[in-house]
């Protein structure tokens, strides 16, 4: 507990106590209290306070007051404040000098620069950069990525001037698409690093657009010293975002550019419950079984081509059209999501194609994507351990006649004349296993 000390000062007219007869007490520690907030927003600007102090007391009381009173409350004032003000004093004024003399020396040493920004990303493989351009380095070895900055640490070690090596940070992003990403290193004296940071872009955002949008890498490059972060570089420049549909030009050197056909399988859609449910009630039992035989089939073969022509059938019901485009693969071509096709009821044969990719992969089975010139449909193991594959023609789906045998025959048919000529061994034509895919780390658009 706190004590209260009250003082009288005897100094009034005609020997009366107080200030004009009335009597003066002075409660120490509420006094404090007061000047304290009364020189708070001062006292930082003064090396030394007391002065200060001094300068308040003499305003705050006249000489009606005993001069042992106020050194008295004066000195309570001062030992009150050396323990709880003197050393916060002392460690912002460090920390302003500090502040002042190292970040122009840093500003002096470090320099930076982009060395390199992509100029468009495009949103079906914004977040997958990383592996797509895997192994791919420029003309001095390092790796490709969206953005690349380089530090330079200009100091340069002589005999009177030592130099070391400083310890930065680099944060970058694009607002409105991204997080912030942030690398941390070290710059050797009179040398050059390059840093790649590696944002995320968020998938609701890029799912937004629906036309290609202008924008900007923000680059912040940062000393880090004692515990403080020294902005020592700030640049941005521009980059354009296009809508995660279009089917861009990042394939050019890309190995094994077809499998990102994969994005577009997207087999974890809101739709897909509701469709597997769905799809489950028109099977036996109302069983949805995937590599496994029913009861009154023969084999798991014939099982599998059940299953297939459920899902053939569902789609049918659903009215989904095709919509003929012999544009398949061509750079600035859009391609829709299996969830898009489902809404907008109409897809061309790449459309047709990932949607039933998707629910194929979302059921169990261990789907292809074929992709022959100017079309492309759909096969699958027929059996786990099976090496043979069974075919289904997607765009029949829009074709109120058509029956699942028909799309079987169709698909069979078509796979069996590409063989023939050749084209899957010129490269032509090609079978994407989506296992392979997933291994290989390509994952889906969901959204």
């Amino acid at each position: 507990m706190t004590a209260s000390l009250f003082f009288c000062a005897c100094s009034g007219e005609n020997g009366a106590d107080g200030r004009d007869g009335k009597d003066a007490e002075i409660n120490i520690d509420s006094l404090a209290n007061v000047l304290r907030e009364e020189i708070t927003g001062s006292l930082w600007d003064s090396l030394y306070a007391k002065p200060y102090i001094d300068s308040v007391y003499n305003t705050l009381f006249d000489n009606t007051f005993a001069s042992k009173w106020m050194d008295s409350v004066r000195n309570a004032l001062l030992d009150s404040l050396k323990e709880s003000d003197y050393d916060s004093l002392y460690t912002k004024l460090y920390d302003s000098v500090y502040n002042d003399i190292y970040s122009q020396n840093i500003i002096r040493s470090l320099d930076g620069f982009i060395y390199h920004a992509k100029e468009n990303i495009n949103g079906a493989f914004a977040n997958q950069y990383p592996l797509m351009y895997k192994g791919f380095t420029d003309e001095e070895g390092t790796e490709y990525v969206p953005l690349s900055v380089a530090i330079r640490n200009l100091c340069q070690t002589s005999v009177k001037t030592p130099c070391n090596y400083k310890k930065i940070m680099v944060q970058a992003w694009i607002p409105g698409f991204t997080d912030t990403a942030s690398v941390t290193s070290a710059v050797n004296p009179n040398a050059t690093i390059k840093t790649n940071p590696k944002f995320t872009f968020d998938k609701e955002a890029l799912s937004k657009l629906t036309n290609s949008e202008k924008a900007q890498y923000e680059v912040r490059a940062y000393a880090l010293e004692n515990d403080h972060q020294i902005l020592f570089y700030s640049s941005s420049t521009p980059v354009t975002i296009h809508p995660m549909q279009l089917f861009g030009s990042e394939y050019k050197g890309v190995k094994n550019f077809s499998w990102w056909y994969g994005v577009w399988i997207t087999p974890n859609m809101d739709s897909i419950p509701k469709i597997l449910t769905e799809l489950a009630h028109m099977l036996p039992d109302s069983t949805l079984k995937v590599y496994q035989k029913y009861s009154a089939d023969t084999s798991i073969e014939q099982s599998s081509r059940r299953v297939v022509s459920a899902i053939f059938n569902l789609l049918q019901k659903r009215g989904i059209k095709y919509v003929q485009n012999e544009s398949i693969g061509s750079v600035g071509q859009k391609i829709q999501y299996p969830i898009e096709t489902l809404r907008e009821k109409e897809g061309i044969c790449i459309e047709t194609s990932t949607l039933f990719a998707s629910i194929l992969e979302a059921a169990g089975f261990q789907p292809f994507l074929v992709l022959i010139p100017s079309h492309s449909f759909v096969g699958w193991r027929v059996n786990k351990k099976s090496d043979t594959l069974d075919f289904i023609e997607t765009t029949l789906i829009g074709n109120s006649k058509a029956t699942a045998a028909d799309a079987f025959n169709s698909g069979i048919k078509k796979y069996s004349e590409e063989v023939k000529a050749g084209t899957f061994t010129s490269g032509a034509s090609e079978l994407i296993e989506i296992e392979a895919v997933r291994k290989f780390g390509i994952l889906p658009n969901d959204f």
